[in-house]
């Protein structure tokens, strides 16, 4: 089995796969005020400790190790909206806008950005510390959300964090467990695992691989304004906006109460700040990062194992980013829609089953936990969406009387047999159990 560093691989033992996404950690508790963040989702710190300690003292039980993939969004640098005294962070200007919007996408910015979301959720990195510590596997993608993972500064920052959160005796080869993937993981034969958000046009980078603008910061696709210019200001009043699916839902809600009124003049000038971003790239730039991308294309071959045909079909499937190839009008339209309302993330699995002859093919992005089966050739291969850990807030009654608001969802792979679950973590029970998913509608 080729290792997804591209390095020798570890022996499995066996062991388990872990598989949680969609966290959102933001800024969290603030020590000083003593209050959360207005635009924290994750809340759970406690609770995802018990969890992931649970899955140590059964995996040593077993005598086996774990590998925890986080496939994209662990952390929402989009919504970190303090900025530090001063004018620069490392040398790095901070600008009238970065104090009204929160800071960019640099590497100072960012690894200002993530100490601080360390800080706030102490519990939750003390508990990701101690379970690479006792010498787990702890794998990271990066999401729409958190795609500042690809810089090196931001990988080193989180290493040098878990560090320093455990008895030196314990710090040897925690930078050598802890993997950041630029795109996807893979086990062949087995399992396919990615964020999602590339088969969504409001959120997806046309060059995932390599997403720079030429000052060095990252070009967001659509959805990553909408937060960073609409949400963020939003959650000021309503702190669960972004816990309402689809956003129309949330306008529904809030145009029934006089403060949605009275914010709306305010909440339209930020939405035409985000259509401002709308519009092609310049033509030099774009042919640099066509050759970046085929770079880092060529890297990913040569890690993955994979052939040249077989990569560049896999990124034939993600769809154009809405930013560089919708108008203005189409763009504001498409915000009233749910994140991968256009073709479901199923169609993408089975063709991506089809390509990698896995069993198991895993996304996030939706927050829409789910599991079924995938057509094709045998033998049986399933889809899972591994869901999200935040609230939920859901229009569909049936859901509301059968789902809980939070439903801690994680995965399971178990690679004897193989055999693939869908759980949610019950804090009260200290253990999972089977998420509930209704029949389709016939």
């Amino acid at each position: 089995m080729a290792s997804p560093s591209g390095k020798s691989p570890v022996p499995w033992d066996p062991r388990q796969l872990l598989i949680v996404s969609d966290l959102h950690l933001s800024e969290g508790w603030d020590e000083r005020t003593k209050r959360l963040s207005r635009q924290e989702d994750f809340y759970f710190d406690t609770s995802f400790a018990r969890f992931l300690a649970t899955q140590v003292t059964n995996a040593a039980q077993r005598g086996s190790r774990l590998r925890l993939v986080i496939p994209g969004d662990l952390v929402d640098f989009l919504q970190v909206t303090s900025v530090p005294p001063g004018d620069s962070v490392d040398g790095e200007p901070i600008k009238n806008r970065d104090r009204r919007f929160g800071l960019g996408t640099s590497p100072a910015h960012t690894c200002w950005k993530l100490r601080r979301v360390v800080s706030g959720h102490w519990i939750f990195f003390d508990a990701l510390a101690r379970f690479v510590a006792d010498g787990h596997d702890l794998v990271i993608l990066p999401g729409n959300h958190d795609i500042e993972w690809i810089i090196p500064q931001v990988q080193a920052t989180l290493i040098a964090e878990l560090t320093a959160r455990v008895p030196p005796a314990l710090r040897g080869g925690i930078g050598e467990r802890v993997r950041f993937l630029p795109w996807f993981y893979l086990e062949p034969g087995l399992i396919y695992i990615d964020h999602g958000h590339q088969y969504d046009p409001l959120n997806s980078f046309d060059y995932f691989l390599h997403p720079y603008l030429p000052d060095g910061r990252i070009a967001l696709p659509a959805g990553s304004f909408f937060v960073r210019y609409l949400f963020n200001q939003v959650e000021f009043s309503f702190p669960f906006a972004d816990n309402m699916k689809p956003a129309s839902a949330f306008l529904c809600w809030a145009l029934r109460r006089w403060e949605g009124w009275r914010k709306l003049p305010q909440y339209l000038r930020f939405f035409r700040e985000t259509l401002e971003k709308a519009g092609p790239l310049d033509p030099a730039w774009q042919a640099e990062l066509e050759a970046k991308q085929a770079e880092r294309l060529q890297a990913l071959q040569a890690e993955t194992g994979l052939p040249a045909d077989t990569l560049l079909a896999l990124k034939a499937l993600w769809v154009p980013s809405a930013i560089h190839h919708l108008s203005k009008w189409r763009l504001a339209l498409s915000f009233f829609r749910e994140a991968g309302a256009g073709e479901p993330l199923t169609a993408y699995a089975e063709r991506i089953r089809s390509l990698l002859g896995v069993r198991y093919v895993v996304f996030g992005h939706t927050h829409e936990a789910d599991l079924r089966p995938l057509t094709g050739a045998p033998p049986r291969a399933e889809y899972v969406n591994s869901g999200t850990w935040t609230r939920v807030f859901s229009e569909n009654f049936e859901e509301r009387l059968l789902k809980e608001e939070s439903e801690f969802v994680y995965v399971l792979v178990d690679r004897v047999g193989p055999k693939i679950e869908l759980l949610r973590w019950r804090d009260d029970l200290g253990a999972g159990e089977r998420v509930r998913l209704f029949q389709s509608q016939k």
